[in-house]
């Protein structure tokens, strides 16, 4: 490992880029719907038509503000950057990384989160895992990073290099 640096877009499945299609157009086709073809006779209903069309919207919006763009782990930490900011883990805090295979997802439930909108991003709990926070756009190539305090779970397309590079920081820091 002579790189000081690991980087790595986040890649979409089929499945990712499926649902956010289907839910976009499905959303955009809902505003539509609501602000120009139903016939509100009531200027109240006008209201409650915009409410429900700014929350469609912004439900779209947060859901791509958090989806992950790229992964990246120096000496220092390993972030997540995403539209609405990154999400930083310092490597003192990690005291385990390893690949997974997606079979360790199975009995997942969501409990905050997007379940293929923009990626699989958010809170959910199995047995296995039990409570982790997820950012993944390919469940297929999954790597668990523990905390002192926090469980989570991102795709990358190399899962076993991303693992040993932050493994071989670990073992530097000690």
């Amino acid at each position: 490992m002579k790189n000081r640096r690991f980087s790595m877009p986040f890649r979409w499945s089929r499945r990712v880029r499926g649902v956010t299609i289907a839910c976009g157009v499905t959303s955009l086709g809902a505003v539509l719907y609501l602000l120009w073809w139903l016939d509100g006779t009531m200027p109240t209903l006008l209201w409650v038509r915009l409410a429900v069309a700014l929350v469609i919207v912004g439900s779209a919006v947060g859901a791509a503000g958090y989806m992950p763009i790229r992964l990246l782990a120096d000496g220092e930490k390993i972030t997540i950057r995403r539209l609405f900011g990154a999400l930083r883990i310092p490597l003192g805090e990690i005291t385990e990384v390893r690949p997974i295979p997606k079979a360790y997802l199975d009995g997942s439930f969501r409990t905050f989160g997007s379940g293929g909108f923009f990626g699989y991003l958010g809170r959910f709990r199995n047995k296995r895992l039990g409570n982790y926070t997820m950012y993944a756009t390919d469940l297929k190539r999954l790597v668990r990073v523990d905390t002192d305090r926090r469980r989570y779970v991102f795709s990358c397309e190399r899962p076993e290099e991303f693992a040993e590079f932050v493994r071989e920081r670990l073992r530097k820091k000690e």
